[in-house]
């Protein structure tokens, strides 16, 4: 998958704040990192990089506080070893880390892999904890994004996210993926039945 990449070269604009993290584990093997900022009576919602994530409270197994304090942002970004990105401007590579930070790629990935790792037998998830290490990943789209947007593209749609209706689609876009997989499956076994 790739040598282990640790260089951090930039980090977004953002304000940089210290925050208490908790962890987050969730009855299906997901674990979420990040600042609870809403307790609710039936949900708590947690803010996990950038995005903030709802679950609710028949979700959680259980919630840890973290000891020390985390960089939100730095957290949230990872880093990105700018000498593997020949011919990419700093500039260009920070958008793409925001989009994918901003688009919920980076979370998304991170909770397959995490739900990998649960699922696997525990002498191997230090081993797994290697090889699916979410800032190689993030290092090996960058130059993928690079050939398909342009500066002006990535602000725009880092823009939407951002957006109540962006925020709504990062939430429901898996549900209509799952609801889309489960009727697919559902009418190839209709027609392979005789």
């Amino acid at each position: 998958m790739g040598e282990k990449l640790f260089v951090i070269i930039f980090f977004l604009t953002a304000a940089v704040c210290s925050a208490r993290a908790e962890t987050v584990y969730l009855k299906d093997g997901r674990m979420i990192k990040g600042k609870i900022i809403n307790r609710g009576a039936y949900d708590i919602t947690i803010k996990e990089g950038a995005m903030p994530r709802k679950f609710f409270n028949d979700q959680i197994l259980r919630i840890d506080q973290d000891e020390a304090p985390v960089n939100a942002a730095e957290g949230a970004i990872g880093a990105v070893d700018s000498s593997k990105l020949t011919g990419i401007s700093a500039e260009k590579a920070n958008l793409i880390v925001e989009f994918i930070e901003t688009s919920g790629i980076r979370q998304g990935v991170q909770a397959n892999i995490d739900r990998i790792i649960a699922q696997s037998p525990a002498e191997k998830q230090a081993g797994l904890k290697t090889v699916f290490d979410i800032n190689g990943i993030v290092q090996q789209l960058v130059p993928i994004y690079d050939k398909y947007y342009s500066p002006e593209e990535l602000r725009e749609i880092i823009a939407f996210y951002k957006t109540p209706a962006g925020q709504k689609m990062i939430e429901v876009t898996p549900k209509i993926m799952g609801e889309f997989l489960r009727a697919s499956a559902d009418a190839v076994k209709q027609r392979s039945q005789p």
